[in-house]
C-alpha cells in the first residue's frame, strides 16, 4: 500500500496537482517492492471526461529494474482554474 501512497502523492503535488480531488482507484499489485528498491510512480491521461469535470489516468509503479509492481487506473476531478 505504500507503494499506492506514491501515486497519491503524484496525483496531489504534480499532476494536476494541489485542489486535486482523488475520486477513485483500482489497483493490481504485480510485484513484491523489497527494502531498499527505489519506486518510480508514473501518471498517464487516457481520457478527459469534460461535462463530468474528471479525468480518468492509467497508473503505474515500477521499480529500480523497471518491473512493473502496481498498475492501475485513477478517476481525478482537476482543481479549477482561478
Amino acid at each position: 500500500m505504500l507503494t499506492a501512497g506514491f501515486i497519491s502523492n503524484l496525483l496531489g503535488t504534480q499532476l494536476p496537482g494541489p485542489g486535486t480531488i482523488y475520486l477513485q482507484q483500482t489497483l493490481n499489485f504485480k510485484a513484491p517492492v523489497a527494502i531498499g528498491d527505489t519506486v518510480t510512480a508514473t501518471v498517464e491521461v487516457i481520457e478527459i471526461l469534460a461535462e463530468k469535470k474528471r479525468v480518468r489516468l492509467k497508473t503505474i509503479c515500477t521499480n529500480q529494474e523497471g518491473t512493473v509492481v502496481l498498475d492501475g487506473e485513477a478517476f481525478i476531478s482537476p482543481p479549477r482554474r482561478v
